[in-house]
């Protein structure tokens, strides 16, 4: 079985994919592959204070906790995955990039999300 870091390799070499970054619910980096000028630590701490807040805000709406997170802006793609155990892989999507098949590949990383009934 693959371990989490290995996550970082695979996905840091798919064309449709930019840089990588491996982080704990801490925001701590694990694990990153990014364009250079880009900090993986800053990355890491802000994602995670993303993924709480938007976490809490499904948990206010009913849907529970976020499987993945996409935050689609001017100038890129930015997809977050929780991988479970305490481990979340936020990917830079390419500029020329297929969304539906990343997001495939991405939930085919992560494990089976608890049914929230």
């Amino acid at each position: 079985m693959p371990s989490l870091a290995d996550a970082v390799h695979t996905f840091a070499a798919r064309p449709d994919v930019a840089g990588v970054v491996l982080l704990s619910d801490e925001g701590l980096v694990v694990g990153a592959e990014l364009p250079s000028g880009l900090e993986a630590e800053t990355i890491a701490a802000l994602a995670a204070t993303a993924q709480r807040t938007l976490t809490s805000l499904g948990s206010a709406l009913g849907h529970g906790v976020a499987s993945q997170i996409v935050l689609d802006a001017p100038a890129g793609t930015t997809i977050l995955t929780r991988l479970g155990a305490g481990a979340t892989l936020l990917v830079l999507a390419a500029d020329a990039v297929e969304l539906a098949d990343l997001l495939h590949a991405l939930r085919g990383a992560a494990p089976p999300s608890p049914d929230p009934t």
